[in-house]
């Protein structure tokens, strides 16, 4: 047993039945950092991810008899976060439980719960260190902790990135097979900055990190990729394509270094087809798919989105990515204001356009953005496990909850089979994905509220 053991938790996927998580397995990045950090420290730990981790939970207690355990995950794996508090506590209650992540710094009060010592909510991981070494709490930055009179919220700083280790890969690199986007497989997460640039209203990125956009120095970003063992690398930033100087810098330090991957990045369409000189020069460097916000089929909801784009350019930011034989990964909104012809339209749209890769996103309202606010008095449900993008938390406005599930049931299967018919998504079984849907379609369809 070692003495001070940290235990890392990052829970298991929601087990409703409409998990993505066959297609979109990601290594735990944000913990890796952490378990490097506290190795620099001399402090060991355990990183326990649930889905690929042979031993239970109950095991690791048992055996390691932690000092602490942390825990992070997305607003999905809510409940999941607060059964490993629980149970830890359960097991004994000198055990110190931390909770973090995104979803916990932007909505801290959903972890207000007896068998929670701490909420992290900044990015200074190194906070994690002053808790363990019993530094004053109300000079932790972001803390949240419990006092006589109720949990205390300590103000965020902005966080120099910078500052993070390079991430501890040993855990990644044990089950490197079990990781993967879509069809590349396996993949590895590179993080190069925090926050976001921009300000669309249905996203919290921007709010991250006290609102203060921050890049990691390229030395130090070259430097964790040429540590990385995947051959493949899916950059994580909210937006990677942003800033012009520094990508051409990124892109002559990874030809000078002879670097080899295949990257995966997430990009904005205004910006791809400004740029196309830019965008050829990290097709040349391995660039091989980008994941695009087009969001919309019409400028009118385009412009709802706040997005500052048109259709004639993301249509232009199609094709150019086509031209550079980088794969142009859609992401769309279904709103909640479609009607029967607006999801004929965004079919007619992705086939005309032959987008073999889409993502088609049913509109949510995030906690603990502006927007959830606008429609928190209209929501159908308040368990987190239905906010994965493919339940309806507000209700339709033109189509009845059992018209608009079947529309979007029938738009998501004629995607996988355009899919299947170009030789993607292989590794997914068709079959299995129609009985997901017809359970989404009769289960939350017809369920009355």
């Amino acid at each position: 047993m070692a003495k001070n053991m940290i235990i890392l938790v990052k829970p298991e996927s929601i087990d409703n039945g409409f998990s993505l998580d066959m297609a979109l397995r990601t290594e735990p990045l944000e913990l890796e950092y952490i378990s490097a950090m506290l190795k620099a420290a001399h402090i060991p730990c355990y990183l326990y991810e649930a889905a690929v981790d042979p031993h239970s939970f109950e095991t690791l207690l048992c055996k390691y008899h932690p000092k602490a355990v942390a825990i992070t995950g997305y607003i999905t794996q809510e409940n999941r976060i607060k059964d490993y508090a629980r149970k830890t506590k359960e097991f004994s209650p000198d055990i110190l439980t931390l909770v973090g992540g995104s979803h916990a710094q932007r909505n801290a009060e959903h972890f207000f719960e007896p068998y929670i010592d701490f909420i992290c909510r900044s990015d200074n991981i190194f906070g994690i260190l002053d808790i363990l070494e019993q530094k004053p709490f109300e000079k932790i930055d972001g803390l949240c902790y419990h006092t006589c009179e109720g949990w205390k919220e300590n103000p965020i700083e902005a966080f120099d990135m910078n500052r993070l280790p390079i991430p501890d890969r040993s855990h990644m690199n044990r089950y490197l097979d079990e990781y993967r986007y879509l069809d590349v497989h396996p993949v590895a997460l590179l993080k190069t900055s925090s926050s976001c640039p921009h300000h669309c209203s249905f996203c919290y990125g921007r709010t991250l990190n006290n609102g203060r956009y921050c890049q990691r120095d390229l030395s130090l970003v070259i430097e964790e990729i040429e540590g990385i063992a995947s051959p493949n690398i899916q950059i994580v930033d909210d937006d990677f394509l942003y800033d012009t100087e520094r990508l051409w810098n990124f892109v002559s330090l990874i030809h000078s270094r002879k670097i080899h991957k295949t990257f995966i990045c997430y990009g904005r369409a205004d910006f791809i087809t400004a740029n196309p000189e830019l965008m050829k020069a990290l097709s040349g460097i391995g660039l091989r798919y980008v994941m695009v916000g087009l969001e919309a089929v019409s400028n009118r909801q385009l412009n709802s989105y706040a997005k500052g784009t048109s259709l004639d350019i993301n249509c232009a930011c199609i094709r150019l990515l086509r031209e550079l034989s980088i794969q142009p990964v859609g992401l769309f909104i279904v709103d909640i204001r479609f009607r029967r012809k607006d999801f004929r339209n965004l079919r007619r749209f992705i086939y005309s356009m032959e987008l073999a890769y889409t993502g088609v996103s049913i509109f949510t309202p995030i906690p603990g953005t502006a927007l959830y606010r606008q429609y928190e008095k209209h929501l159908l449900t308040t368990d987190p496990e239905k906010w994965d993008f493919m339940h309806l938390v507000v209700p339709p406005v033109h189509l009845s909850r059992f018209r608009f599930y079947l529309e979007y049931y029938l738009l998501v299967m004629d995607l996988f089979r355009l899919a299947h018919k170009k030789g993607i998504y292989r590794f997914l079984r068709l079959n299995n994905y129609k009985h997901i849907f017809r359970k989404l379609l009769f289960q939350e369809g017809l369920h009355k509220t």
